[in-house]
């Protein structure tokens, strides 16, 4: 816990220095009222086949305009369990890029679609997880049984019953699954948190093969609350209930309805510069397999920043997993460029 945690402050740090010299000035005089928290989700791989409601904002798209967005996450993910039921290994990266877009078809409401793609490589991360790791003098044991930036596995067994659950390759841009998704205004009162309703399905067009999907739809239900607690503070928060439809993996695995958490604070440090600090949790809809990898809960800390240039917005976030739950990937990092259109 102690050893992720200074690793999630150093990416924060750096995150500062970056951004900051590229804050400007443009006389712009609008009063703060947030550009949001970072949109993450839980990134482990074999959670990627579910449905999951990022985390977002309650405010939703003027009637009549357009949000576009652009977002690349890169997934680093070690993993190795030798457990009674279930044998396991895991190293590798993943880059899920999304190509979405929200539309405001009401005032107070607005719908959405987002294409995931999916790559599956050796990746790049490993030797500056490495170098944090050894500053601090807590290197990850499991980091010297592969080559760094190495595709060294992907395959999850049942020992107990003989037969594989998951296993990937190299994989170079495959569609994963679409999802759609609503958000309704449903609470705004002056002086009082602005909460919506938030509803969202998966169509089942990843390859199960390949782990890019579940082969079924999901939907999921939740909130999302946000309230300005000083002129340069947003607050955030959202909850959420995803419904996976199964089973999965050769019909290996039943599912249970799971649920996911977050909560944000965003500061405003410059006219168009802000920081963000998340917590996130999320409960794994696969149950009853006596392993971390597939059982239980993570806790995530994000750190990160937003840049608004005019229309476009650019969000850079990290994220660490704290728990040592095997859940969720060990870490992520996220970059998101969206453009508001207003005809």
């Amino acid at each position: 816990m102690r050893r992720r945690m200074r690793r999630c402050v150093l990416w924060a740090i750096a995150a500062i220095v970056v951004l900051a010299p590229a804050v400007f000035a443009d006389g712009d005089d609008t009063p703060f009222t947030g550009f949001g928290p970072a949109p993450v989700r839980n990134y482990q791989p074999i959670q990627l086949i579910f449905l999951n409601l990022p985390v977002e904002r309650a405010r939703v798209t003027t009637r009549g305009d357009f949000d576009f967005h652009l977002e690349s996450v890169e997934i680093n993910e070690i993993a190795t369990t030798q457990e009674p039921r279930i044998q396991s290994a895991l190293k590798f990266e993943t880059n899920r890029t999304v190509i979405g877009g929200k539309y405001g078809v009401r005032p107070g409401l607005e719908l959405g679609i987002d294409l995931p793609f999916l790559s599956r490589f050796g990746g790049f991360l490993d030797p500056i997880i490495d170098s944090v790791e050894s500053a601090f003098g807590s290197v990850n044991p499991e980091r010297s049984l592969y080559p760094n930036n190495s595709f060294g596995a992907f395959y999850v067994r049942d020992r107990q019953n003989d037969v594989t659950l998951f296993a990937g390759h190299h994989e170079a841009f495959q569609l994963g699954d679409i999802w759609f998704s609503g958000k309704q205004e449903i609470l705004e009162s002056p002086g009082y948190p602005l909460i919506s309703l938030r509803a969202a399905i998966k169509a089942p067009t990843g390859d199960t093969q390949k782990v890019f999907g579940s082969g079924h739809s999901d939907f999921g239900l939740g909130f999302a609350a946000e309230y300005q607690a000083l002129s340069w503070l947003m607050l955030y928060g959202d909850l959420s209930g995803i419904f996976p439809v199964g089973p999965v993996a050769a019909e290996q695995l039943t599912l249970n309805p799971f649920v996911n958490e977050a909560v944000a604070a965003e500061a405003q440090v410059a006219r168009n510069l802000s920081l963000l600090l998340q917590q996130e949790l999320y409960t794994s809809p696969i149950h009853g397999t006596g392993t971390r990898l597939l059982d239980g809960t993570v806790v995530e800390i994000t750190g990160g920043a937003n840049l608004r240039c005019g229309s476009l917005l650019l969000q850079l976030a990290f994220v660490e997993n704290v728990s040592g739950v095997l859940t969720s990937a060990d870490f992520s990092l996220m970059l998101r460029a969206s453009y508001h259109h207003s005809p």
